[in-house]
């Protein structure tokens, strides 16, 4: 399958498989059901058959969404025909629901008008031997379930398991109506269709949280969690997310690296968590990892100023290349630490003054340059040296401005704030 791994086809394609067998014996369960219920007239039998019979189109409904499931993608449909099988599933609660309502309205006709059972031991045998059939069908299907990720076969395999209780049910119906109170009968059968109702909204809760993209376990975001953290060069990771469409999972994470970082290393850091990610849940076919760089507890900044006294408390020079000085600041957990005020022998260049005010910065080992404006030569040379560009707030002094920064309120310097007459070198 196309835009999918081997094991998630192979999980789908052995689903599909325990379904069509399943079709089967639910055939034969129905027919069997019917025919007693017919010949003893117990409303608890003809439960059974209704419910069998919702089963039967149930589970063809399951094995139609699986088929779609496997179908690769499109451009109409970049991820999959994945949640086809989650719709199924809960196509499947609806018509468990619709069951649960003829169960309880058949229950109620015999309540008011009881009528007299027959062949009751016949079928007592029967139902009795039904129950190992039922028993190891809902534990094959919910294992394969599990074992896929498919939720419609694990429903289908938690809807035989709720048979179990209902065919004990009634077994006991049946007895009671062997000793003349066939009133009892349809009591158990009205008690049947109230837990397939309870049954409907459960499996269609499910459903519908998967739908709606509802969060994952968060034990399973710890241990995502856990998986990034020791890898050399993650900072931090944040924003774990995860969300299932049918047997499968699509996640994302975003993941901090430092300043500095390579587009290449970051990259690589990237693919090495998306593979662990994906080893370990097999179930996960993409995991985005979305790259943010953040800033060390130390770094150096500089802004243009006017005079060589300059401080932090200075206003900072609305000119970039012609500024005659630059004040330089270590910051230290979010603390100005040190200052030094730089001349700027290039300020009175003709020629490429910009240019050569950048590589200044550069050799001061600068990593953050304020400005008002700047040349689209000098702006491209600090970006390239992987030196940050913000707008300063001339109004405001440099201190003022490095706090404005820390709380993320300055922007980046853009394109579109570069003049005409700052294009000049």
């Amino acid at each position: 399958m196309s835009g999918a791994n081997s094991l998630i086809d192979k999980n789908l394609t052995r689903a599909r498989r325990v379904i069509k067998w399943t079709a089967i014996g639910v055939i034969a369960l129905a027919t069997t059901w019917f025919i007693i219920a017919f010949l003893s007239g117990s409303v608890g039998l003809l439960a059974k058959g209704i419910d069998s019979l919702s089963d039967l189109i149930a589970t063809v409904t399951v094995f139609l969404g699986l088929w779609l499931a496997q179908r690769a993608p499109s451009k109409k449909y970049p991820y999959g025909y994945f949640k086809a099988e989650t719709m199924a599933a809960l196509i499947v609660a609806v018509f468990i629901f619709i069951t649960g309502l003829g169960v309880l309205w058949q229950a109620v006709q015999r309540i008011l008008f009881p009528t007299e059972l027959s062949f009751i031991g016949f079928a007592l045998v029967i139902t009795l031997a039904s129950i190992p059939i039922i028993f190891v069908m809902a534990r094959y299907l919910k294992k394969v379930g599990r074992e896929t990720g498919s939720t419609a076969v694990y429903n289908k395999g938690q809807e035989f398991q709720i048979d179990i209780l209902a065919s004990i049910a009634v077994i006991f119906g049946l007895i009671f109506a062997f000793f003349g109170l066939p009133w009892i009968e349809s009591i158990v059968g009205f008690i049947i269709g109230l837990f397939i109702l309870r049954s409907s909204f459960q499996l269609a809760h499910e459903s519908v949280l998967i739908l709606m993209d509802a969060g994952q376990d968060p034990e399973q975001i710890k241990a995502i969690e856990q998986l990034a953290l020791p890898i050399l060069g993650v900072l931090g990771v944040h924003a774990i997310k995860l969300r299932r469409a049918g047997p499968i999972c699509f996640g994302e994470m975003h993941l901090e690296v430092a300043g500095k970082t390579t587009v290449l290393q970051s990259h690589l850091l990237a693919e090495e968590i998306s593979t662990r990610v994906k080893e370990a849940y097999p179930d996960v076919l993409s995991f985005l990892v979305h790259v943010e760089p953040v800033l060390p507890t130390t770094f150096r900044v500089a802004f243009p100023v006017d005079n060589p006294e300059a401080t932090p408390d200075s206003n900072p020079n609305m000119h970039f290349g012609s500024t005659p000085f630059f004040i330089a600041m270590d910051i230290d957990r979010r603390k100005i630490a040190l200052w030094e005020v730089m001349p700027n022998p290039s300020a009175k260049d003709s020629k490429q003054r910009g240019k050569n005010t950048a590589h200044l910065l550069i050799d001061a080992k600068v990593e953050i340059v304020f400005a008002e404006k700047m040349g689209e030569t000098p702006l491209s040379i600090l970006r390239n040296h992987l030196i940050h560009v913000y707008k300063q707030n001339s109004q405001a002094n440099c201190r003022k401005n490095i706090e404005a920064f820390l709380e993320d309120e300055l922007p980046p310097l853009k394109a579109k704030e570069i003049t005409e007459t700052s294009i000049r070198p």
